[in-house]
Parts: C-alpha cells; sequence; structure tokens
C-alpha cells in the first residue's frame, strides 16, 4: 500500500429516521489500518424510543464506547485530515449529532467520495466499490467492509484519484 492513502468513515445509525443516533462508527487511518467501535447511546438521544427492534442496545452500552471517548479518538487520529464518505447515509449528520450532544468540534473535514475521486459520478464509484468488495468477499452491509473496500479500491486502482 502506499504510504498515504485517503481516509474513509462510514457510521451505523439506529433507525433511518430523524431521530436516529449512531450506533458504531469505522474508519481508516492514512496507512490503511482499521479502526471501528461501538457507541454508547447518550440519553439525550432517547436510546429506547429511537432504536429499530434488530439494534442491540444492551451490547452497546455493555460493549460501547462513551461518546467523548470516540469523539477524542476520532480527533487525535485524523486531526486536520480530509475523511471521505460514501454520500449515501447521514454520516455527516450523525457526526455533527455525536459532536454536538458533547460541545465538540470535529477536528477534522468531511467530504463525499465523489470530490476524491473525480474522474466518475457517485453511481458509478458505488459500483466500483462494489466490484472490489465481491473480490476481496467482503460483507457491505458491515460498515468496517465498506471502509474496506473504499482502501482496496484506491490502493489497486490509484489512477482513479
Amino acid at each position: 500500500m502506499p504510504a498515504q492513502l485517503p481516509i474513509f468513515l462510514d457510521i451505523d445509525v439506529s433507525t433511518p429516521d430523524e431521530n436516529g443516533f449512531p450506533t458504531s462508527i469505522a474508519w481508516s487511518l492514512p496507512d490503511g489500518q482499521l479502526k471501528s467501535v461501538f457507541i454508547i447511546p447518550d440519553d439525550e438521544w432517547d436510546p429506547w424510543d429511537n432504536a429499530d427492534p434488530d439494534v442491540d442496545l444492551q451490547h452497546l452500552f455493555d460493549h460501547g464506547v462513551s461518546g467523548p471517548d470516540v469523539i477524542r479518538e476520532l480527533n487525535e487520529d485524523l486531526d486536520g485530515q480530509t475523511v471521505y464518505v460514501d454520500g449515501l447515509d447521514e454520516d455527516e449528520l450523525l457526526l455533527e449529532k455525536l459532536f454536538d450532544t458533547y460541545q465538540q468540534s470535529l477536528g477534522f473535514e468531511i467530504a463525499t467520495a465523489q470530490q476524491l475521486i473525480t474522474k466518475h459520478n457517485l453511481d458509478t464509484i458505488l459500483d466500483l466499490r462494489h466490484v472490489t468488495a465481491r473480490e476481496y468477499q467482503l460483507d457491505m452491509e458491515s460498515i468496517e467492509d465498506k471502509v474496506r473496500a473504499f482502501i482496496f479500491l484506491v490502493n489497486d486502482s490509484p489512477e482513479l484519484l
């Protein structure tokens, strides 16, 4: 892998409606390493009322990381960097919800993958990511694998950048 790869991020949400909250987050580092954590829901998010039945809230409380700790780690890892999201989900809004809940500021910029891979439209970029995911046998329901697919895509096809 090249010394510096673009950084990617994806977030799972409790429910797709406007009251949804972040339940887990995965992000890459410039060397291609991947980090992911479950997020302990804040009381302000009314987790018992704003989660789909398939979200295991007890698992988040038992195995999650507190919002302030997630924010600290994200800001330390991504400080001053541009971080790319797929542009499909509400990743930026979910980050804002997380950071605003704890009165913190993002220490990094958010951009869409299309702002990184400017030679293609979003549909083509997502198709390329899916092809890469199939080649590497990744699960596109997993936020970690969505991030991995982007890492493999830009590593395998540097001409896209």
